[in-house]
């Protein structure tokens, strides 16, 4: 159609079309929290029961990994500025693979050759708790990404497609030293995802404001023995097992602004036994962003983080958090320990778990500290709150560990 061969159209005509061109505009011009149309009310029961089958139809993922020291390494290297305390400089200096150089071709040799008296583990080549985040990343190119540059598989679908990392835990069992050892061994993580939990918002100015909760389970084995890959795979255990909790809320367009997130200040009920502080910058954050293959929009574009998230400013990573916390329980612990009688008598204590809610965000450029504070102990066991505070004292992070050793 030539441009000459149209018309301007009459006054009847464009009465008679006003009621579409309103639909269609109001359509395109709302933000993804408006999936549905004003008029067709939202559905708890048949969104949860959409989205339900859409996260657990999944197959399980296994991502594969071969346990090499250089992302172990670039991790300290990357927090060795901002927390001297955690990362020492003689940790940075020391060569990747200790001589003698380990074989490759032979997993269980390695381990056994590695290994000392009394079932204690060498603990150059272990992989300190908390790197496997570094380790076992996203199996998906940018263009299957969504929009904010998250995994696709752990969305439950439209209107709920702003995440956030709520919290978890992890758990590492007997063994988990002699498994994940960065000697060049095979590793394997298995993922599944779990049925969403839908928590309904209140009434009045927080009417509306429901939040979905999906639970990523992760399960980690290294080598070719006993707990190794294929034991993995098949029973989906392993010496290393992660939660990680995720939430999902309405889109928005930033307008509402840093009130949409902000909210009371609540301190620790009591004073830390430890603290280590840090200020995250954006170099801190990229580094950690590209560690993890983590594209999340809100770690690395301010500009979305503010007009499209409605934040004031870049925020800390919910896995860099809990790299912190393990990093600051084990540093403890080496305070606390007492000095071996000889070489090898006394295994290295360690964390046996940590489950932690993330209450409120950090943001780039902030003070932020890492507390500890030992609550109990038993035989062979400590147990800890673990937080972490905001430039104003707030809880940002609320946890709590069992580790082994003693008061």
């Amino acid at each position: 159609m030539r441009l000459s061969m149209l018309r301007p159209l009459s006054s009847s005509t464009a009465r008679s079309l006003r009621p579409i061109f309103n639909h269609y505009s109001a359509f395109f011009s709302s933000s993804s929290s408006s999936f549905s149309s004003p008029s067709t009310p939202f559905d708890p029961e048949a969104y949860l029961h959409s989205a339900r089958h859409k996260l657990t139809s999944q197959p399980p993922t296994i991502v594969p990994d071969v346990l090499s020291p250089t992302h172990s390494h670039l991790l300290n290297l990357s927090l060795a500025d901002h927390v001297p305390d955690l990362f020492p400089a003689n940790q940075l200096s020391r060569p990747l693979f200790p001589p003698p150089w380990p074989s490759l071709a032979s997993e269980e040799a390695t381990a056994s050759t590695n290994s000392t008296q009394g079932g204690a583990v060498d603990g150059d080549l272990t992989l300190p708790q908390g790197h496997h985040l570094v380790y076992f990343p996203l199996q998906l190119p940018p263009s299957r990404l969504l929009p904010d540059g998250t995994d696709p598989g752990h969305c439950p679908g439209e209107p709920f497609v702003r995440r956030m990392w709520a919290g978890g835990e992890v758990v590492f069992r007997d063994g988990w030293d002699r498994a994940m050892r960065t000697d060049g061994r095979r590793a394997v993580c298995l993922e599944t995802v779990g049925a969403p939990v839908l928590k309904h918002g209140g009434t009045g100015a927080t009417a509306g404001q429901e939040k979905v909760f999906v639970e990523v389970k992760r399960v980690y084995g290294a080598g070719a023995g006993e707990g190794g890959c294929d034991e993995v795979v098949r029973t989906c255990a392993g010496p290393v097992e992660e939660v990680r909790r995720l939430v999902f809320m309405r889109g928005r367009d930033g307008r509402a602004g840093e009130a949409a997130v902000a909210g009371r200040v609540v301190k620790a009920s009591a004073a830390p036994e430890f603290t280590f502080s840090l200020r995250p910058d954006a170099t801190l954050l990229f580094h950690f962003s590209a560690l993890t293959y983590n594209a999340h929009s809100i770690h690395l574009d301010p500009d979305y983080a503010k007009s499209r998230e409605g934040y004031k400013g870049l925020l800390v990573h919910g896995p860099l958090s809990l790299v912190l916390m393990l990093s600051a329980l084990r540093a403890c612990l080496a305070k606390l320990s007492p000095p071996a009688a000889g070489e090898g008598q006394l295994p290295k204590p360690y964390v046996k778990s940590l489950s932690y809610r993330n209450v409120a965000p950090l943001y780039v450029g902030e003070q932020m500290k890492v507390c500890l504070r030992r609550t109990k102990s038993a035989v062979g066991e400590l147990g800890w709150d673990v937080w972490i505070e905001g430039p104003e004292g707030g809880l940002a992070v609320k946890g709590k560990a069992v580790t082994t050793g003693n008061a």
